[in-house]
Order: C-alpha cells, then sequence, then structure tokens
C-alpha cells in the first residue's frame, strides 16, 4: 500500500482512463455470463424442465433463435467492453511509463558529482527500462486483471449461488486454500524477482563498462578474463532465474489440480441433485453453474500470475523509488536562493575556504579574488586542490568553510542554472558524444532560451516540447573551433563539421578531443572560462595556437586557466601556486620568477627538460639513421 500511494500522483493523472477502463470491465464480465444463461433456458425447454416446478414446457425454433442471436450480441457487447477497457487502461498505463520515464530522467539531472561517483551506468540504465517495464506492465494488464479477477468472481459467484449455494460453498472450501498457496508465492516471487533485477543490474554495468573501456581490455589482453567474469555473472543471473521460476511456474498447475479437484466435486454433488428430481435444480441450471465456473477459471488461474506480475512490479517500483528518492548534497535552498540575480559579470572570490573529505584536507584556508576580465593561472604539484576550485567555483560541492562569492554574491544565492549557465568548464578528460562534430561544438547553445522540465505532469495535458533548432548556429561553431585550433582538422574531415564521432569521440586523437571540448566551452560566450589542464595533449604549436585564441576570447571575460606547463601559464594576468591545498604563491609570472620560489622552480626544470630535449635531436636522428643502415643493405656504391 505504501509503494501504491507514491504511485498515485501518476495514477491521478489518469483516473479517468481509469474509472472509463474498470467500469467497462465490470460491464464485460456481467455480460459474459449471459450467454450461459440462454443455455440453460434452451436446455430446460428441450427437457421439459424449469427451475420453477419442473412442469413440463415446450419450446419453440423462435425461441432457440432468440437465444442464439442472444448470445451473440451478449459477446458482441461484452467484447466491445473489454476494447474500451484496453484503450483507456492499457494507453493509460504507456503515458504513465513515459511519465516516470521522463521524471525519473529530470530527475537524474539534478544529482550531483558524488552521487554519479557512486552509481552504476549499467545499473541505472536497467532500471529506467526493466524495472520500468515491469511498473507499466502491473499499471496495464496487472491493474485491469486484477478488476477483472475481482469482478469475475462477484458476479460469478452471485449467479453460483442464485443457482445452487451447495455447489457453490464446495468451490468456497477451495478459496482458503488458494490464497494461502498465491500468498506464500507472491512473497517468493516479490524476493526472488529482486534478486533476478539485482543481478541485471550488475550484467548491465559490466557490460557498460566493457564496452567503453573496450580499448583497455584488449591493450592488455585479458579479453579471455573478462568474457570468464561476464560468464560467471551470467550463470548467477540463470540460477536466480530457476529459482524465481520454481516458485513461478507451479502456479498454473496447481490451479488446474484445484480446479479439476472442484469440478470432480461439482459432478457428484449437482448429479446427485438432478436425479433427485424435484425439480429444484435442473439439467439446465447444471449446465449454467459448470459454465459460468469454468469462465471463473480463467481468472482463478490468472490469479497466480497477477499476483507474479504485481510483485514484480512493486519491487520494481521500489528500486525506481530509490532514484527518486536521492537527493543532490548542492542544491538551491529554499529561502537562500535569490531569483532575481540573472546576470553574472564574472568577478570571482575565495574567502579563507576549506574544503574537507572526512579527515583529509583538500583545501585550506584559501583566500583569493580575481576581477571581473582576469586571465588567471593555477599550477602546483598534483593532488594540491586545483581542480576543486573549479568546482566550488560551479558548485559541484560546497566548501567546508568559507564563502566562494561571484560578483559578490555567496554562490549559494545563485539559482544554480544561473551559476552554471555563465560558467563554461573544460575538464581534464572531455566527454563528447556520438553526434557530429558540429553538435558537439553547439551542444550548450539555446539552454538559457528553454523552459524548466515539467515533472508530475500527464502527457495528455503537457504543453509540446519546446521547438529546438536542429542544427546549431554554424557562424558560432566555426568561429569557437577556430579561437581551438580545431578548425584546420575539421575541414580535412570528409564530411567536415557533418562528421560523426564514435562514443566518446574514440575517433578523435586525445588532443582533438581536448579542442572540441575547448570550442563547446568558448561557443557560449560565458562569463567565466574554466580550462583544468585542457591543453595537456597537444604539441607545443597547437598550444600556442589556442593560447592566440584564448587571449582574444579572454577579452571581457574571467579565465581560469589550470595547467602544469609553464609555457601555457606564462601569459596569465594572475599566477597563483597551490601546494598540498594551501596557495603559497601569487602573482604574474616575472614576479614568481624572480621570487625564486616554488614557481621558479617548476620553470627551471621545465626549460631544462626542454633544453635537453632540443640537444638530443641530432643524436636521434644519428640513431635513427644508424638503425636504417644496420637493417638495410647498402649500395656497392656506398661502400666503396
Amino acid at each position: 500500500m505504501d509503494s501504491l500511494r507514491t504511485l498515485w500522483p501518476y495514477l491521478r493523472l489518469h483516473r479517468r482512463q481509469y474509472v472509463i477502463g474498470l467500469i467497462a470491465v465490470v460491464i464485460a464480465n456481467s455480460v459474459n455470463l449471459l450467454p450461459y444463461y440462454f443455455i440453460r433456458l434452451t436446455i430446460d425447454g428441450v427437457t421439459g424442465q424449469t427451475d420453477a416446478d419442473a412442469a413440463t414446457a415446450g419450446i419453440t425454433a423462435t425461441q432457440v433463435g432468440l437465444y442464439a442471436l442472444g448470445i451473440v450480441v451478449a459477446s458482441a457487447t461484452a467484447g466491445f467492453f473489454m476494447l474500451v477497457m484496453r484503450r483507456m487502461i492499457v494507453i493509460a498505463s504507456r503515458q504513465t511509463e513515459y511519465e516516470i520515464r521522463r521524471d525519473i530522467f529530470g530527475h537524474l539531472q539534478t544529482l550531483d558529482k558524488p552521487y554519479y561517483d557512486r552509481a552504476r551506468t549499467g545499473d541505472l540504465m536497467n532500471r529506467l527500462t526493466g524495472d520500468l517495464g515491469a511498473v507499466r506492465e502491473m499499471l496495464g494488464f496487472g491493474a485491469w486483471q486484477i478488476v477483472n479477477i475481482v469482478s469475475g468472481f462477484i458476479t460469478a459467484f452471485a449467479v453460483m449461488f442464485s443457482l445452487s449455494w451447495q455447489l457453490t460453498l464446495i468451490v468456497l472450501a477451495l478459496l482458503p486454500i488458494i490464497v494461502g498457496l498465491l500468498t506464500y508465492m507472491a512473497r517468493q516471487i516479490n524476493k526472488r524477482h529482486t534478486h533476478v533485477q539485482e543481478q541485471n543490474s550488475l550484467i548491465a554495468a559490466k557490460a557498460q563498462e566493457n564496452f567503453s573501456g573496450a580499448r583497455v581490455v584488449k591493450g592488455y589482453a585479458i579479453e579471455d578474463r573478462e568474457i570468464e567474469d561476464y560468464r560467471a555473472m551470467n550463470l548467477e543471473l540463470l540460477k536466480r532465474n530457476i529459482s524465481l521460476i520454481k516458485v513461478d511456474g507451479p502456479l498454473r498447475s496447481v490451479m488446474n489440480l484445484l480446479l479439476g479437484i472442484a469440478f470432480g466435486l461439482i459432478l457428484l454433488v449437482g448429479g446427485r441433485l438432478i436425479l433427485n428430481g424435484d425439480g429444484s435444480f435442473t439439467v439446465g441450471m447444471f449446465t449454467q453453474f459448470v459454465g459460468t465456473l469454468e469462465r471463473l477459471a480463467f481468472p482463478m488461474l490468472m490469479v497466480g500470475w497477477i499476483t507474479g506480475i504485481t510483485q514484480r512490479g512493486l519491487s520494481s517500483w521500489l528500486r525506481l523509488r530509490e532514484l527518486f528518492d536521492a537527493r543532490a548534497l548542492v542544491r538551491d535552498e529554499r529561502g537562500r536562493v535569490n531569483p532575481g540575480i540573472q546576470t553574472l559579470r564574472g568577478d570571482v572570490e575565495f574567502d579563507h575556504v576549506t574544503l574537507r573529505y572526512g579527515e583529509r584536507t583538500v583545501l585550506e584556508d584559501v583566500s583569493l579574488k580575481v576581477p571581473a576580465g582576469t586571465f588567471l593561472g593555477i599550477t602546483g604539484p598534483t593532488g594540491s586542490g586545483k581542480t576543486v576550485l573549479g568546482q566550488l567555483l560551479t558548485r559541484s560541492m560546497d566548501p567546508t568553510s568559507g564563502v566562494v562569492r561571484v560578483d559578490g554574491h555567496d554562490v549559494r544565492t545563485i539559482p544554480l542554472r544561473v551559476l552554471r549557465d555563465h560558467i563554461s568548464v573544460v575538464p581534464q578528460e572531455p566527454f563528447l558524444f556520438s553526434d557530429s562534430i558540429a553538435n558537439n561544438i553547439g551542444f550548450g547553445l539555446g539552454n538559457r532560451d528553454l523552459p524548466e522540465v515539467p515533472t508530475g505532469v500527464s502527457v495528455v495535458g503537457a504543453p509540446p516540447p519546446p521547438d529546438i533548432p536542429p542544427n546549431p548556429d554554424m557562424d558560432r561553431v566555426r568561429d569557437a573551433a577556430r579561437l581551438a585550433g580545431l578548425a584546420g582538422d575539421v575541414e580535412d574531415f570528409p564530411q567536415g563539421y557533418d562528421t560523426v564521432l564514435g562514443e566518446r569521440g574514440v575517433t578523435l586523437s586525445g588532443g582533438q578531443r581536448q579542442r572540441t571540448a575547448i570550442a563547446r566551452a568558448i561557443v557560449r560566450d560565458p562569463a567565466i572560462l574554466i580550462l583544468d589542464d585542457s591543453l595537456s595533449a597537444v604539441d607545443t604549436e597547437t598550444e600556442r595556437r589556442i593560447l592566440d585564441g584564448l587571449r582574444e576570447v579572454a577579452q571581457g571575460r574571467t579565465v581560469i586557466l589550470i595547467g602544469h606547463r609553464i609555457s601555457t601559464l606564462r601569459h596569465a594576468d594572475q599566477i597563483i601556486v597551490l601546494d598540498s591545498g594551501r596557495l603559497v604563491e601569487q602573482g604574474t609570472h616575472d614576479d614568481l620568477v624572480a621570487a625564486g620560489g616554488h614557481y621558479a622552480e617548476i620553470e627551471r626544470l621545465q626549460r631544462l627538460a626542454s633544453d635537453l630535449d632540443a640537444d638530443d635531436e641530432p643524436i636521434r636522428d644519428a640513431e635513427v639513421a644508424a638503425d636504417v643502415l644496420e637493417h638495410q643493405p647498402m649500395p656497392q656504391e656506398a661502400v666503396k
């Protein structure tokens, strides 16, 4: 019942359809019993019996024709109302499936980085497919069959009691056995179905990880090990499915056995009632009773099946509720957010910011002011907290203490959508979609013009989706690609900007992926641009072209460039150095080199490495030439 209460907001959206459909089921069940009544009248008329006084009564051919017509009309009427039921309930269940999937996907978009660090993609996909399908089947086929069974039992037992209370008691005597068996089996089905779905989630996650990491698997030549792991997981799924079938499978056989016993007892007792000869129970009445019970047999057989469908649907809904119940640690707090903030210039301030993960301190008492339009460079050893500064600015997480401000506003008072609309981030490992290059670059265009995603709204009454242009603004896309140093590469592709990338952009090189991500960030024209070590996979010449483009982009906006190369950072307006979460140095490139601290040491080591690479170039050329001469026969003239 708790599960049904949480489903009610969706069922309420389609209550009219469900009510009409369920009424149609009740009418269809009632009308379906009329043919047996006409058969009874015909048999009693032919045999010369009536259920009142057993007086001889004849029957004419006209009456037989009318009874036959009555059977046809009753069947047609029942069929019509069953069609109405299907159009109402089945369509409502499909619409509810759409609404739940829409709302779950919308809710998942609100969850933050910590949630996705824990969640497994395959498990989420399985819940949005397998579990949601089980819920839809429960709300559609399961719902109308439950009403079909209940109304069928009520109408059938009412008719059977009117015919013979003795025979009806025999049928009722078997009901406690049926209910007891179904209750036990339903609990087992629920538990075992949950185990099956959990294993399905593990298998989906394993497959998704292997498909995404196919290069790594092949690179380490561990295909056989992965196949064996996948085989073991599938074997466990097979065992769990067999365990489920051991409970689900026998239901129909048990129901058939109980019905066989019921028909045997009814034949024994009903035959004696007819042979009594007092006319209170006629052959026609016995035929109607058996026909009605036979009509009841299908709902009785369906009880086990519907119990299984209902239990699977409820257990799947509980798994979907876990997604709805998940909450982002970082979210807009009612009463704290200022909805009047809609535009940002790009002034950034970290005011005594500290961030801790458990016992570990990631940032400690960092204070920094970055005026709008500043080109800020950030460097420091791995794990010093450079990336975390950008995550605090976009509110991927909140500081343990201190305040992060943008334009003088605490970022916790700025609506998340407004804050992130004005910030573009190029992460260390850029993610590209399996789409064209143009759509990947223009991915974020037009987002500010779209309405909020509606939730809890019926698909019937929902407004039409916004008219999103099929292609992004190509002038802006080309300009962003030029600034990111990607335009030349794209023009060399056979289909240019229409080239479709493989999953995660695997058809591009590492440097091309980074430059595509940079172009995607630039094209949005953000107030704040964060590049998190996003030039690590490009050569120095490409890096120079990108930096030239960034200097053009940086005019009038705040650019935060995180990196290790001094050549990347030297032209920044301001550079800070982090070490173990603390801000240890701050100034321009020349000031920091002159100070002789951490930055100067990094600059000296990188300059030394660059000089050594230059000195080694002739040596490497000579080694290559020697290797060629060693493996190829030398012409006779050269030997001489």
